[in-house]
């Protein structure tokens, strides 16, 4: 219990870094420096207001030195990163898989509530994921050689790259087809469309496969795929009735996608084959 608290509270701190980064790279600001500021005021955050959860509570929701609103999203990311942690502990133990999926599941958060705020995607923050993705998947390709085993179809490292490859090229295909049939949708309805409405796919979309592909595999690729839509559905549906687009942030609903593939993959192909 005592190291589930330790973990709970480690991954809260990581949540609030987290939170920086959600502020400052769309901005293209540093996140190391300056420390921790009120965007409303600019004014220095004390240590003592920069407690993860708990300052958020006792300050109830605003800064101290302006009055001004703290978003919500602050306590969500620190809560949402700590029960990842949590989660993931429970699932792997302490081990280089640990690791690999907390950075995995960090850049997830990171990349939804960019795509919630600003409804876009720094494509270098999944060409990280797909860098870090192909490090993590190194070690044990190398311990395998090393104990004799020279199986290309064995080796992690096959694996991540063959699962980036799948990524971009089934999620390139989908845009590429999904693309021309909108365009073709519109000129059949003589309908004007917003800048972005013709576009079945982001190219951020297909990067974000690329990067999951490399983590967790080609199966998973197609499931993430095809369980996104599904999750957004509810979304999309209130967004054409009240707001009259069809755009949505997708990356949230392709991320919860993947934490779904991510514990619950083996069954899932078990109900369906």
């Amino acid at each position: 219990m005592v190291v589930r608290i330790f973990i709970f509270i480690f991954g809260s701190c990581i949540g609030s870094f987290l939170n920086v980064c959600i502020h400052r790279i769309p901005k293209e600001k540093s996140i190391v420096s300056p420390g921790s500021f009120c965007p409303k005021c600019e004014t220095s955050i004390k240590w003592y207001d920069n407690i993860p959860l708990l300052s958020y509570l006792f300050l109830r929701g605003r800064c101290r030195n302006c009055g001004g609103k703290i978003s919500l999203r602050y306590p969500i990311v620190e809560l949402i990163t700590a029960a990842f942690f949590v989660v993931l502990y429970l699932e792997l133990g302490f081990s280089i898989e640990l690791l690999k999926y907390i950075f995995l599941f960090s850049l997830l958060t990171v990349v939804s509530f960019i795509d919630i705020e600003y409804h876009a995607i720094p494509v270098h923050l999944c060409f990280l994921g797909i860098i870090a993705g192909l490090f993590f998947s190194l070690e044990p390709t190398l311990r395998l050689l090393k104990s004799g085993v020279f199986d290309l179809g064995a080796l992690p490292l096959y694996a991540a790259f063959k699962g980036l490859l799948f990524g971009f090229g089934f999620t390139y295909l989908f845009k590429f087809f999904g693309d021309i049939f909108i365009d073709f949708y519109l000129k059949l309805r003589k309908k004007e469309s917003i800048e972005g409405e013709r576009e079945s796919l982001g190219l951020g979309d297909v990067d974000f496969m690329g990067m999951v592909g490399v983590f967790l595999g080609v199966k998973s690729v197609v499931l993430v795929f095809f369980i996104a839509p599904f999750l957004a559905l509810g979304y999309s549906i209130f967004a054409i009735i009240f707001k009259k687009s069809h755009l949505i942030p997708y990356l949230p609903y392709l991320s919860l996608a993947t934490v779904v593939t991510f514990f619950w993959r083996d069954r899932i192909l078990s109900f369906i084959f």
